[in-house]
């Protein structure tokens, strides 16, 4: 019995400490035994400014924030997804698509997991500085006296092609949306040279694409049973046109008073079809905007072989 007190003696004596006056203190602790856990996150980061960095980045920077034990590092989120953990307060986001919008948004957080609400948000648009690449196998063919068909491969771009700018002998002259152009009034027996340059929405614009060079063919002699008339033009400011009138008689014509081939503004104008072995009269009359018309011109006639 007296063995057994002693070693009861010796356990309640280890859990006695001595303390700084030598007299025994009982430990304190805050009931786990372990440090008081921290719940405090961190200030939301400020002045958050974002940059276009060329046509496919951007640049970010903010304020640091501050904590309760300290800031371990920040969350940067684009268009509401997490896409980086920088530990600075700026951060350089790539990969991005031209002439879109993003937004931006950054939180702090600490080492104890602990994060802030998000900044204000930024937003950046990217420009699109990239042009087309340049038209290829531009072609052109004779349509006739006048006219060019002009056709060619189709541009690529970054975010894409809105149409094509024609030049002729350097001089724009049309804008279509698709890869063929029709030109037309062109002078007969006249060799005009042709570019074509690609833009996008942005008016970025590719370089002129090789140059193609046509020759229009020579204007068709009038056939042998027409004639050929030109007068000279009416200065009033009323005029609406001109009527022409012809016949087989001399002063008698196939059409009645007012109702002569209208033939618009002009002072030329080719008859065909007429009779052949025949001698035709014709004379020109002008006309207002109110109807009225003038007295016959002179008079000429033709002979149709």
């Amino acid at each position: 019995m007296l063995r057994m007190k002693a070693l009861l003696l010796l356990a309640v004596t280890a859990v006695v400490l001595t303390g700084c006056n030598g007299v025994g203190e009982a430990e304190t602790s805050n009931g786990t035994g372990n440090t008081p856990a921290d719940t405090t996150s961190p200030s939301p980061p400020t002045g958050l400014t974002g940059a276009a960095a060329g046509s496919t980045g951007a640049n970010l920077s903010w304020s640091a924030s501050t904590d309760n034990v300290g800031v371990t590092g920040y969350i940067v989120r684009r268009n509401g997804v997490q896409v980086a953990t920088p530990a600075t307060t700026s951060y350089a986001d790539t990969g991005l698509s031209a002439a879109t919008t993003y937004s931006y948004t950054v939180a702090a957080r600490d080492a104890a997991g602990n994060v802030s609400a998000n900044s204000t948000s930024a937003s950046i648009t990217i420009a699109d500085t990239t042009p087309p690449t340049t038209p290829t196998g531009l072609t052109a063919a004779v349509a006739g006296s006048t006219g060019a068909n002009l056709s060619w491969s189709a541009s690529t771009d970054n975010v894409g092609v809105t149409g094509y700018i024609v030049r002729r002998n350097g001089v724009q002259v049309a804008t279509p949306a698709t890869t063929s152009y029709a030109d037309t009034g062109l002078s007969a027996a006249t060799t005009y040279s042709y570019t074509v340059a690609a833009r996008d929405a942005a008016g970025n614009i590719s370089p002129n694409s090789a140059t193609v060079s046509v020759t229009t063919g020579n204007t068709p002699p009038p056939p042998s049973n027409s004639a050929g008339l030109a007068w000279d033009a009416v200065t009033v400011s009323a005029l609406s046109g001109y009527r022409v009138y012809f016949g087989t008689a001399p002063g008698t014509y196939l059409q009645p008073v007012g109702q002569g081939i209208s033939v618009g503004n002009v002072t030329t104008y080719t008859i065909t079809g007429l009779a052949s072995g025949a001698r035709y009269y014709f004379a020109v009359t002008d006309f207002d905007t109110l109807g009225q018309e003038s007295s016959y011109s002179n008079e000429v006639f033709k002979d149709i072989p």
